[in-house]
């Protein structure tokens, strides 16, 4: 399958990497970590299919291309003048242009075009053309990112004369769009790792073995380590016999031959728990399930769920945090050296662990990103488990393109996906063949368990206060003080931080523990507020959207300015979680207008200002709720731009040119740019406890009598490029990156080349303030006072 270097002249003569590594040693080496890649995921079988479902005929050859695409990547090396140049080799003398990469591409397609130019059918032809075309473009940018094939093939037309071969009514000789779009994504990413992965065998002498994969005898270990935990509960009573059911009616559904699961099951019930089963169960049916994915739309449930993940495994599950915030770890007992920091990096580069817990960005990213470092674990998706919690925060209006990618994604590379949620938008609804999904709780059932009094009538729901139409501050204080007597726990949610902000500053002096916690606060107070809401006192929490999903408070008292319906069922979850109170309630306002909030969204109009979604969310029916929801996305799908095109058939037409560059312009979860201050305050450590950057020994290093200094933070910040070693440096930089978050804040940048309107001076993409103390009300747990750095020039923004 392989083919001879000799019949590209490849010699000793010729340098891959200094000092002295040859190209034939590179490319033998680089084949030796995909053959290994292939092996540890088990991938052959589904490139084999990926490739049979684009051309059943000539299988054998493309699969040929798509395997020496990756060993002959740096053909281009070739190049008299990179020898010279780039290699320092006395062999080739000097001359102006040292590119590579598209010298690979000339090499590979003079070797393959008269190979296809035998074909006599036109259809069968121009589709090995393009596919021979489409390969050559992962050499052309295995050193850059994923643009687009049109660019590609107009700007070499005149490099290459052979460009000028290719049909561009792709659709009439290739009409697997999604699947061809994989294949390549899987093909970028497959040479940008072997090549990386060879490249550090030489550089750094570091040798992988070890990609993170479960092996049998691990999934059996924690098969017994969760039927241990199981045990401990003892006999179900009450409303853990109810999450004891759930669990068991969800195993009962799963069907390891189907890819897609839906987990719909009432706030509180445990979904956790029985995703985790789930996701053993997945792992134990199909052998070459090896890798485990959970995945959330807040880091505050990635690092409460790695907790639960550590209560119960402990040292029996190696399961890593990825995302911006979590720093890079050493193996244990790792000494601090150069290619230890090598492979702590690597590993994190390319999720080297059987169990990950990322983000939904950093999912999508994965999944649809353009750069080397989006496309590395790509093909760690394979053969494993997904876990997708809290699916209906994603943007809506990628619901449609979303499951389109998901149904095929999971069939084609072997991903078993389970998507949970107390609010579950059935997403194959856009979709003409649904046998790939499951539900894993019935419909008899599913509305047996959500209609059970003690979900059901946990929270009682209250909308006097909507029947007073908008209503103000002071009137909402007023019906406050009027039913607060009776409860100890009470908990507000404004949807717009100044007036969270406002009515903290209106009661906290006429109530006892009042704490206001905003998207503004880091995790280090959040964790504070909530460690306070578990003591037997008094409290008063005043917050934003980020006390919806998943966070660990229950309290016996709500209020909650109207948003969305999945909002406020998600907030409900907070109340009277453990369901041991009586009278717990939530009352609804009207406040604040939704629609600058939620601009855009589908979801706006159906909201609890009408009878109708009142009645929904008492009686939990959420499938009618979000059978409108999906046909308003459903009619804007089909609406037509310009007089022409649908907007989804817009999309297509981005994936049948493989445009990646907008393809991943239109899957990105999160759309607005920020500007990041940081403010160089002081935090009290003895306050904050159980914060897991604040136990680092490193966090010695940035301390001003027990306080950790910003001034400090910053100053390492300013000099990570004085660091020695790549590898060390990016170490250091997520660990810095870690205590950075304590002291930055947002501001959304709405053009282009805006800054904000007051700074000291900008430096590595954070605006830097010295005078933090006019906008940081230290007094008041460093909160940031937006509205007086607004006031301060005039406006946020120069």
């Amino acid at each position: 399958m392989y083919l001879d270097l000799n019949i590209f002249g490849v010699d000793d003569s010729f340098l891959a990497h200094t000092p002295n590594e040859t190209l034939a040693e590179h490319l033998e080496c680089t084949k030796k970590y995909l053959e290994k890649i292939v092996e540890a995921k088990e991938l052959e079988s589904l490139i084999d299919g990926l490739i049979e479902s684009i051309d059943n005929k000539y299988t054998k050859l493309i699969k040929e291309m798509f395997y020496n695409t990756i060993y002959l990547h740096d053909l281009g090396k070739m190049n008299p003048c990179f020898q010279s140049k780039k290699m320092s080799n006395p062999k080739y003398k000097n001359c102006s242009n040292s590119n590579h990469s598209f010298g690979g591409v000339v090499y590979f397609i003079d070797y393959y075009k008269p190979i296809i130019e035998k074909i006599e059918e036109d259809s069968e032809y121009y589709r090995l053309i393009y596919i021979l075309y489409n390969f050559t473009y992962s050499i052309a940018k295995h050193h850059g990112r994923l643009g687009q094939i049109e660019e590609y093939f107009s700007n070499k037309q005149e490099e290459h004369p052979d460009f000028n071969n290719i049909k561009k009514e792709v659709s009439l000789y290739l009409d697997k769009k999604f699947e061809f779009y994989i294949l390549n994504k899987l093909l970028f990413s497959l040479l940008v790792s072997s090549d990386y992965y060879a490249t550090n065998e030489y550089m750094a002498d570091l040798k992988i073995d070890d990609f993170g994969t479960f092996t049998d005898i691990q999934k059996d270990i924690l098969q017994k380590r969760f039927d241990k935990f199981l045990k401990g509960f003892g006999e179900p009573i009450g409303i853990n016999k109810l999450r004891n059911e759930i669990f068991q009616e969800a195993e009962s559904n799963l069907d390891p031959k189907k890819h897609i699961f839906y987990l719909e099951a009432p706030t509180g019930s445990g979904k956790t728990i029985t995703s985790i089963n789930l996701a053993l169960k997945l792992l134990q049916s199909d052998k070459k399930l090896n890798k485990f994915f959970y995945v959330f739309p807040f880091n505050t449930l990635v690092e409460q769920t790695k907790s639960v993940f550590d209560d119960i495994f402990g040292d029996d599950l190696k399961i890593e945090t990825i995302n911006s915030i979590s720093p890079i770890e050493l193996e244990k007992n790792q000494e601090e050296n150069e290619s230890n920091y090598t492979k702590s990096y690597i590993n994190r580069l390319f999720f080297h662990s059987p169990a990950i817990i990322t983000t939904h960005v950093a999912l999508f990213n994965i999944l649809f990103g353009t750069s080397k470092e989006d496309n590395f674990p790509l093909w760690q998706l394979a053969n494993s488990v997904i876990i997708l919690d809290e699916i209906q925060s994603y943007n809506n209006n990628l619901w449609w393109y979303m499951v389109e990618f998901f149904d095929k994604y999971a069939k084609l590379l072997n991903i078993k996906i389970i998507i949970m949620s107390a609010t579950l938008p059935k997403l194959d609804f856009f979709l003409e063949k649904k046998s790939n999904f499951v539900d894993l709780i019935s419909k008899e059932k599913r509305d047996d368990f959500f209609k059970n009094t003690l979900f059901k009538d946990r929270v009682k729901v209250n909308f006097e206060l909507l029947k007073e139409g908008k209503i103000e501050l002071d009137r909402l204080e007023e019906f406050f003080d009027e039913v607060k007597d009776k409860y100890q726990k009470i908990l507000f949610e404004f949807i717009k931080k100044q007036s969270a902000r406002e009515f903290y500053n209106q009661i906290k002096d006429y109530n006892e523990n009042v704490y206001e916690l905003s998207g503004d606060d880091n995790k280090a107070y959040r964790q504070y507020v909530i460690n306070k809401s578990k003591e037997d006192k008094p409290i008063i929490i005043i917050a934003t959207q980020v006390i919806e999903a998943g966070v660990d408070i229950d309290m016996d008292l709500g209020f909650k300015d109207i948003s969305t319906l999945d909002s406020e069922e998600q907030f409900m979850g907070r109340i009277n979680r453990s369901c041991k109170k009586s009278d717990s309630k939530v009352y609804f306002f009207n406040m604040d207008d939704v629609a600058k909030i939620y601009r855009g969204d589908n979801r706006l109009g159906f909201d609890l200002t009408q009878k109708k979604y009142q009645t929904i969310l008492r009686d939990k029916n959420y499938h009618d709720y979000y059978r409108e929801v999906l046909e308003v996305i459903q009619r804007n799908g089909l609406r037509y731009e310009s007089g022409v095109n649908t907007n989804i058939d817009n999309f297509s037409a981005l994936l049948e040119k493989l445009d990646y560059k907008n393809i991943s312009k239109t899957m990105t979860l999160i759309n607005s740019e920020n500007m990041t201050l940081f403010f160089p305050f002081k935090i009290d450590l003895e306050i904050y406890k159980g914060v897991k950057e604040f136990e680092d020994k490193r966090i010695e290093n940035y301390l001003t009598d027990n306080f950790l200094d910003g001034e400090k933070v910053w100053e390492s910040f300013k000099s990570l490029n004085d660091i020695e070693g790549f590898s060390k440096k990016k170490y250091e930089q997520s660990y810095i990156n870690s205590l950075m978050q304590f002291f930055t804040f947002n501001l959304i940048k709405y053009q282009e080349g805006q800054k904000p309107s007051h700074y000291s001076y900008e430096f590595g993409g954070f605006f830097y303030v010295a005078n933090y103390g006019v906008f940081i009300e230290v007094e008041d747990d460093n909160k940031f006072n937006r509205k007086k750095f607004e006031e301060y020039t005039g406006g946020y923004f120069l």
